[in-house]
């Protein structure tokens, strides 16, 4: 499938959150710019990935992905919400989009860089390599979205 295919997809899928999705700052999450506790760095990543989208075009990509990866991935998804209880459709679909679109068109990390997880754990770009301190323990688990991010892994 070509990239830009993709991509016209994912912002087609997302385009109904355009009056759902809120600024992290509007749900009562400081907009710091400092570290902060990890699910309000992942909405403020998945905003900032949201309008970005909704702010680009199919044009602005190039390249073919492998559509059984794409399939893969959304399967994962679906996984980690069966197995962490959550029943909120519309945010798995959400979630999805944004993370195919991380992954597959302007591959970028699935979790932003500077984020600590509570393992203390990290993502960290050196040079444009991202690093991710736990995708080799985090690959162990069978479904493991991290098959899919670019970061690679590294102890520090």
């Amino acid at each position: 499938m070509k990239t830009s295919v993709l991509f016209q997809k994912i912002k087609d899928n997302l385009e109904c959150y355009r009056d759902k999705v809120q600024p992290p700052w509007d749900q009562g999450l400081k907009h710091t710019g400092k570290t902060e506790h990890i699910l309000q760095t992942m909405s403020r990543y998945n905003w900032d990935n949201f309008q970005e989208i909704m702010n680009s075009s199919a044009s602005d990509f190039t390249g073919k992905v492998n559509i059984d990866d794409i399939n893969d991935m959304e399967a994962r998804i679906d996984n980690y919400f069966q197995l962490h209880g959550n029943d909120d459709d519309a945010f798995k679909e959400f979630i999805k989009g944004i993370s195919i679109y991380l992954s597959f068109v302007v591959r970028q990390p699935l979790h932003p860089p500077g984020i600590v997880f509570s393992n203390k754990k990290r993502v960290y770009e050196i040079d444009g390599i991202f690093y991710c301190t736990g995708k080799k323990g985090f690959l162990k688990d069978e479904l493991s979205l991290c098959k899919y991010c670019i970061c690679l892994p590294k102890i520090n």
